[in-house]
């Protein structure tokens, strides 16, 4: 298929690792029919397997919280509008099958239960938490961009020198501020005591990584390499285009899939800062594309993917990729800064649970169900031992990341004028 010494001013505590969201796009459009297409009826035997496996659940369960996520991912993306400054993030949560909103306020409690949310009083609202975020970024040498645009990340500073990532955790209403033991400098140790208990510190058992196997001058991106992301099209021109992870790929690189066979050619490529890379098509006649992850790559079974979201904390995912197959987990952070192999700095990654290994970058992240949503495309993990395997297949919590899909095309379809397929 195509293709983390404690200061007392800070709350020091070690987070159990378990974040907002955007709005749904709209479906994407018609597009070819392939012998066995599922089409959108309901979530795939495939996908109800995963989620049974990765994360504990009965088929009637998969099944019901699909259906109940997918109300709250429409209703997210309703309620910070709705709530202006009252609002302290939100979250889905499994266990009452709710949107779960914080608020400042008690008109802002009344506004979420008007919306059909469950209200959480907080003490800081979420732009709040935004600008000790962008203050971190900051130090972090992140360059002011209009939105839309981009701009490549400066020298990080020493406030932030032995930091691993930062996101906001709606769910205890603090930024957390990811580390490995004994590389926390006291730099970062004294910047971070100025936010009070409004910061969390998070020890990491290792230091996050790309997950893309090593790249040597001419190695392919096909086989083990990395993973192709989702296709996408310029409707007007018809062109057809491979979106995947930056970190994957060089600017003006050609790219082959399965077999060594030539794709197309990288038109843009961004890492670090951010980790996603737009290819053209260049061999239409060979490849055929669609709105279609591989269920088993690279030759298993499909589904169709219609749109996209950029869903809060606590959805459910699943992911392909090329080493770890089809694997499901949930969200657990969103917007985070994550410094890769300590000196890459990407921004805006999404934090989840689901298996990731060395090979799956650039794969596809989906939310399933009836209708399956595109989230983004594998950016990395924190892997484990010398075998770099993901935390749960070691009995470890597992930590990956992809870089949203509502980024991306944020900035390729004004560029390149491409959209879902």
């Amino acid at each position: 298929m195509t293709v983390a010494a404690a200061c007392a001013a800070v709350s020091w505590t070690v987070v159990t690792l378990p974040a907002q969201a955007a709005p749904d796009s709209t479906p994407s459009p018609s597009a070819p029919a392939r012998p066995g297409d599922r089409g959108t009826a309901g979530p795939t035997t495939e996908v109800v397997a995963a989620l049974q496996r990765d994360l504990g659940l009965t088929e009637q369960q998969a099944k019901d919280r699909l259906a109940q996520q997918a109300n709250a991912i429409e209703l997210d993306g309703q309620v910070r509008g709705k709530l202006g400054s009252s609002f302290g993030g939100s979250w889905f949560d499994p266990q009452t099958g709710r949107l779960v909103v914080g608020v400042t306020s008690e008109a802002g409690a009344g506004e979420a239960t008007r919306l059909g949310a469950q209200p959480k009083v907080v003490a800081r609202s979420y732009g709040a938490l935004e600008s000790i975020v962008a203050d971190l970024d900051t130090l972090a040498g992140r360059a002011p961009a209009k939105a839309g645009s981009r701009a490549a990340t400066g020298k990080p500073q020493a406030a932030v020198k032995g930091v691993s990532g930062w996101h906001i955790d709606p769910v205890t209403n603090t930024v957390v501020v990811s580390v490995v033991k004994d590389r926390f400098s006291p730099e970062a140790q004294d910047n971070l005591t100025k936010y009070g208990d409004a910061v969390r510190v998070e020890y990491l058992p290792a230091e996050p990584t790309t997950t893309a196997n090593f790249i040597d001058g001419g190695d392919q991106i096909d086989g083990a390499s990395c993973s192709a992301g989702f296709n996408l099209r310029n409707p007007s021109t018809g062109k057809g285009y491979l979106l995947t992870a930056g970190h994957c790929v060089s600017q003006n690189q050609t790219v082959t899939g399965q077999g060594g066979f030539t794709f197309g050619t990288v038109r843009s490529r961004w890492f670090p800062s951010f980790d996603d890379s737009l290819t053209e098509a260049t061999n239409p006649g060979y490849w055929i594309q669609g709105p279609w992850i591989d269920t088993n790559p690279s030759n298993g079974g499909f589904i169709n993917v219609s749109g996209y979201t950029d869903a809060p904390v606590g959805t459910y995912i699943c992911k392909s990729g090329i080493t770890t197959r089809l694997t499901c987990g949930n969200i657990t952070g969103k917007d985070e800064t994550v410094l890769f192999d300590g000196v890459n700095t990407v921004y805006g990654l999404t934090r989840h649970s689901a298996c990731v290994e060395p090979g799956d970058s650039g794969g596809a992240n989906y939310v399933p169900g009836g209708v399956n949503r595109a989230e983004g495309v594998t950016s990395g993990a924190v892997l484990y031992g010398a075998t770099r395997r993901c935390g749960s297949a070691v009995g470890q919590p597992t930590i990956s990341w992809y870089f949203p899909i509502a980024d991306s095309l944020a900035y390729y379809g004004p560029a390149f004028g491409v959209s879902l397929w």
